[in-house]
C-alpha cells in the first residue's frame, strides 16, 4: 500500500488537499478535503485495462461550480425532508428550502462543500483518509453541534470501505451519504443502459413528482422495481414513459431486507467486466439514474448527458423523521454514530 499528497487548489487562500491510495494490484482511490469528496476510483477491466470509474474532475474549480454532488459526503440528512420541517423533544425546525418546497441533501452549502480537515492512517494492508468536520448548532437549521469523522479506507482486499461517526450535544436528525456517481465501462462517453444492478429488496419507496418520498412501500413483484435478479438499467429506462412511477430512469430508495450472507447491491458491466458489491449497515439504498444535470463541467469533450452515471447511495430511507417504518435517523447526545458500507471491487 502506497500514497501521496498533493495540492488540489486553493479556496480563499487555503490549500485544499487530495490524496491518491493504491495498492499492490493498481487499484487506486483518490479524495479530496472539499466536500470529504471521492474523485477518482480507478479499477481493471477484464483485460487488466485500468480506467477512472467515478464521476469526478481533475481540477477543484470544477468541483466547486458543478452542483450534482458528485462524490461528496452527503449530510446532514441526505435526500428529502418534506418542507423543511421536523420536530424533536416537542420542538419544531425549518431549514432552508433548496429542492421545490423541500429541503435536500442538509440544504444548501453543507458537508459537500465544506472543507475537511484531513489526516491519514497506514496499515500494512490498508490506508484510510479521516476527514473530520464540526457542523455548529443550528446550521442550516439542524440543532446541535455535530462532530462529523468521515473515513475512506482502500485495502489489499480491493475494498473501499466508507465509515461515518457522528456525535452530538443536541438531539439531532443525521443520515449521510456517499453520493458518488459510477460508470464502470470507464469511458465516460458512454451511458450505463447496459449496466445490471441487483438489489436484495422486496420494496421500494413510492416518490411523488418532485422526489419526496410519499410514505408508502410498494412490492418490487411485476415491475421494473424487482431488482432482486440483476437487471439492465436500460429496462428501467424504456420503461419510463409508460410507468407514472418513473421519472425518466430510477430516483428511489430500495428498502434492504438485510439478508444475512447476501449482498445488498451489485453493479455489474458486462462488457468490461467490472462489478461493485456493496455491503451497507444502513437500512436502504438510494438508486439515482442521472435522469438529468444542470450545468456541471464536462466530463468529456461533450456536455454531460442524462444516465452518464448512476449513484447508490447507502444511508437510511430519506424522510425517515415522517415515516413510519422507514427506520430511526434521530441522535441523541451521548450516542456514538457510527455506520460503515463496503465496495468489493471487481
Amino acid at each position: 500500500m502506497k500514497y501521496r499528497r498533493e495540492s488540489f487548489g486553493t479556496i480563499d487562500g487555503q490549500t485544499i488537499w487530495q490524496y491518491w491510495l493504491e495498492n499492490s494490484q493498481g487499484y487506486q482511490l483518490a479524495v479530496t478535503e472539499y466536500g470529504a469528496t471521492i474523485t477518482h476510483l480507478i479499477m481493471p477491466d477484464k483485460a487488466g485495462k485500468m480506467a477512472n470509474v467515478v464521476i469526478g474532475y481533475d481540477h477543484l474549480g470544477d468541483f466547486v461550480k458543478q452542483q450534482a454532488y458528485f462524490g461528496a459526503t452527503v449530510g446532514r440528512v441526505a435526500g428529502r425532508i418534506a418542507h423543511g420541517t421536523f420536530e424533536l423533544n416537542g420542538h419544531k425546525y425549518q431549514a432552508p428550502i433548496n429542492n421545490g418546497l423541500n429541503t435536500n441533501h442538509g440544504g444548501p452549502h453543507s458537508f459537500e462543500s465544506q472543507i475537511w480537515h484531513s489526516a491519514v492512517v497506514e496499515k500494512n494492508d490498508a490506508i484510510s483518509i479521516v476527514f473530520t468536520l464540526t457542523s455548529p448548532d443550528g446550521e442550516n437549521g439542524f440543532p446541535g453541534n455535530l462532530a462529523v469523522t468521515t473515513t475512506y479506507t482502500l485495502n489489499e482486499a480491493n475494498e473501499w470501505l466508507v465509515d461515518y461517526q457522528a456525535i452530538t450535544d443536541k438531539t439531532t436528525l443525521f443520515n449521510p451519504t456517499c453520493h458518488v456517481y459510477l460508470n464502470l465501462t470507464g469511458d465516460f462517453d458512454q451511458l450505463v443502459g447496459k449496466h445490471t444492478l441487483q438489489i436484495d429488496s422486496d420494496r421500494f419507496g413510492a416518490i411523488q413528482p418532485d422526489g419526496l418520498p410519499t410514505g408508502e412501500l410498494v412490492p418490487v413483484t411485476g415491475s421494473v422495481f424487482d431488482l432482486r435478479q440483476p437487471q439492465p438499467l436500460q429496462a428501467a429506462f424504456d420503461s419510463s414513459a409508460e410507468q407514472n412511477t418513473l421519472v425518466n430512469g430510477f430516483d428511489h430508495p430500495f428498502l434492504l431486507n438485510q439478508t444475512q450472507n447476501t449482498a445488498d447491491a451489485i453493479l455489474r458491466d458486462p462488457e468490461s467486466g467490472r462489478s461493485i458489491t456493496i455491503n451497507t449497515q444502513g437500512n436502504a439504498i438510494v438508486v439515482y439514474t442521472a435522469n438529468g444535470f444542470g450545468d456541471e463541467p464536462n466530463l468529456t469533450d461533450k456536455a454531460i448527458q442524462p444516465h452518464q452515471a448512476v449513484a447508490i447511495e447507502a444511508q437510511m430511507m430519506p424522510d425517515a423523521i415522517h415515516h413510519a417504518g422507514f427506520g430511526n435517523i434521530v441522535l441523541q447526545p451521548g450516542e456514538q454514530y457510527h455506520r460503515q458500507t463496503r465496495y468489493q471491487l471487481n
